[in-house]
């Protein structure tokens, strides 16, 4: 972006650079008036709408001074996030804990798509199996509501199928007609048949002489981490109590009946302890479901951690058990990959429908690169970080050299990741030991153990709403609630009010914004983008990237990491994700409020104490904690195929 030989020196906190880094776009006179459209991004408006988000020591006061909340949701992951939402907006007085961060499990590590599942359909298909394609019409429905409901990080996303034999053309062609017929009114667009020259063109980096054609349907696309975080964000919005970093570490029994009344909790950050009661309390907890119903089961309502610690005795960060011998969650791992854009069309995404062992991998364009996966790896024990191998890795790289028609490379390898999909199983009822997959709940899990605690598990991203909706309609028969209806259909995620499509053009043009720069805010912020524009405009050095944050007196162009300016990702960004989105660690950050990590790890490493000395400043951390933060950041970044 700079070329270092046609200058010598630059003050890189002055505004000239930041607007050399980014580019002041020429204003376009407009034929037609745009004060309707710039009115729909009015900072102003949306700063007031911000300015009652409360801090989180609010959030941890609201936690110890309430007397009884109506539910608490154990698990701030899609569907714990989602259920907090949709029981906010009944009238329901909720609270939310998550010991981690939000999405910071398998809710950040999915494929990607808001989708029904062709697989699926394709499974209902041979097996004649009407539960498999229930499944398919649900996810389905719950495509178009996560479009509608989040404009700004959910697009339509076009998949072709390469074809390569004649009579596989037929066979595709009906299925993904019959993919659009089963979405009825909620059909994003229609698929359609390709020649073999123009699946060559849409896709150059195919071996066009083994093409016969090329299928092209539609799904979504979504940032399935921003995504979380915001749902998190507007069930705040709406009055519930929901908070990161805090630790369930006893469920609250009756001692005469039983029921769960509550769970004490421990702030991770402070230690402090809360006792939280509540009418009715959520199992939201996804792969670790297992540890609550164990809690569940002791009448003291503590966890037998004894088998675990022996475990997890002499173990390193990427080998830690968090629930060892699960009795409902059946793990496996997924595992992703992130290349450089040439791997992929950048407006179509691939699907290999009949690879070597069978299974089916995406290619999918995704921020700018490609995501390629997935494995699917039965595991035995739940894993704190799961983690790709070089095996995993491996594989997918060979999958995606069959059709490649240039050498795939381990050093495009950018990021890589695994993930926990749980595929559940009743509990309640006895294992026949036989390894037998027959007792397993395809689609999500619903149950109310004798004591009252709701447990809801399995499903996938695109189907976190229903849910949702079906978990607290279980929560207000259990607590006998007279409540509102479900309205999260049509409800808009924050950054999705007033969205239009020229948000991107409106930003770039109010704010003098490169177009780089103003389509990464619109398409991750949404409306709320402006907010972080208006900190661009109140300091300039806060448009400077991370990786250069602390370096803002260094004045010799061979000093600088050129390439920390390939990535969008900025001082001001960060301030506005400790401000308005609850981010509070390094990772929270480069992993989850952006995608840094995901899509480059080694460029992300670069960027780990620029993170941490914005963080440090505005949060007050001690030397000790900035150097804690940089090792364990530094540490959990390495495990992602770098």
């Amino acid at each position: 972006m700079f070329a270092a030989k046609r200058a010598s020196k630059v003050l890189l906190g002055s505004a000239v650079s930041a607007a050399a880094v980014f580019g002041a776009v020429s204003m376009v006179n407009q034929s037609r008036d745009t004060n309707t459209l710039q009115n729909d991004v009015s900072v102003s408006t949306i700063k007031k709408s911000n300015v009652d988000l409360p801090s989180r020591a609010n959030l941890l006061s609201r936690l110890s001074k309430t007397d009884k909340f109506d539910v608490l949701i154990i698990g701030g992951g899609a569907t714990g996030t989602g259920c907090a939402l949709d029981a906010s907006t009944r009238g329901l007085n909720v609270a939310l804990v998550e010991m981690n961060d939000f999405a910071s499990g398998t809710s950040s590590k999915s494929t990607k798509m808001a989708h029904g599942g062709v697989r699926y359909l394709e499974k209902a298909f041979w097996e004649l199996s009407k539960a498999q394609l229930d499944l398919v019409i649900e996810a389905l429905n719950e495509r178009a509501h996560m479009l509608n409901t989040a404009p700004h990080l959910c697009k339509i996303l076009p998949i072709m199928i390469p074809v390569y034999n004649y009579w596989q053309v037929p066979y595709f062609y009906v299925g993904t007609k019959m993919y659009d017929l089963f979405a009825g009114s909620q059909n994003l667009k229609s698929s359609y048949l390709l020649s073999p020259s123009r699946a060559s063109e849409v896709a150059p980096m195919l071996d066009a002489s083994k093409l016969k054609a090329g299928l092209v349907y539609h799904d979504g696309s979504f940032n399935d981490s921003r995504m979380n975080s915001s749902l998190a964000i507007t069930a705040i919005e709406k009055g519930a109590t929901v908070l990161n970093y805090v630790q369930i570490k006893q469920l609250v029994k009756n001692k005469e009946t039983g029921k769960v009344e509550g769970a004490i909790a421990v702030d991770r950050e402070t230690g402090d302890e809360y006792q939280i009661k509540a009418k009715v309390v959520v199992n939201a907890t996804g792969p670790y479901s297992d540890r609550l119903l164990q809690m569940d089961q002791s009448p003291t309502g503590l966890p037998d951690d004894s088998v675990l610690q022996k475990i997890n005795e002499n173990a390193t960060v990427s080998t830690k058990i968090a629930v060892p011998n699960p009795k409902m969650v059946v793990p496996s791992a997924g595992v992703h990959i992130v290349l450089p854009s040439f791997y992929c069309p950048k407006e179509i995404g691939l699907l290999d429908a009949q690879t070597s062992d069978g299974r089916v991998m995406f290619f999918l364009p995704w921020q700018g690169k490609v995501l390629a996966g997935t494995t699917d790896i039965p595991m035995k024990q739940i894993p704190e970080n799961p983690t790709a191998t070089e095996a995993d890795i491996q594989d997918i790289l060979k999958e995606l050299q069959h059709y490649i028609n240039f050498p795939v490379k381990r050093e495009d390898v950018l990021s890589a990741w695994a993930g926990i999909r749980p595929l559940v199983k009743d509990p309640r009822k006895a294992d026949s030991g036989s390894g037998s997959t027959q007792q397993l709940v395809r689609s999500h899990f619903l149950f109310t153990s004798p004591s009252n605690l709701v447990t809801i598990s399995g499903g996938k991203w695109t189907t976190y709403r229903e849910m949702a909706e079906e978990t607290i309609d279980e929560v207000v028969k259990v607590g006998q609630f007279n409540s509102k209806p479900c309205v999260t259909k049509k409800l808009k995620l924050v950054g999705g009010e007033n969205w239009n499509p020229n948000l991107s053009a409106l930003l770039s043009q109010k704010y003098h914004l490169s177009s780089a720069m103003s389509e990464h805010l619109a398409n991750n912020y949404g409306t709320r983008a402006p907010l972080i524009c208006e900190l661009f405009n109140e300091d300039p050095r806060n448009k400077l990237p991370v990786a250069l944050a602390g370096q803002e007196n260094v004045s010799v162009f061979g000093h600088v990491d050129y390439d920390s300016f390939r990535y969008p990702y900025t001082i001001g960004e960060l301030k506005y994700s400790l401000k308005y989105e609850y981010a509070r660690n390094c990772l929270d950050f480069l992993m989850r409020r952006t995608r840094y990590a995901f899509l480059d790890a080694k460029q992300a490493l670069n960027a780990v104490e620029g993170t941490v000395k914005v963080m440090g400043d505005e949060l007050g951390w001690d030397s000790k904690k900035r150097q804690d933060e940089i090792q364990q950041a530094t540490e959990y970044i390495k495990t992602f195929g770098v």
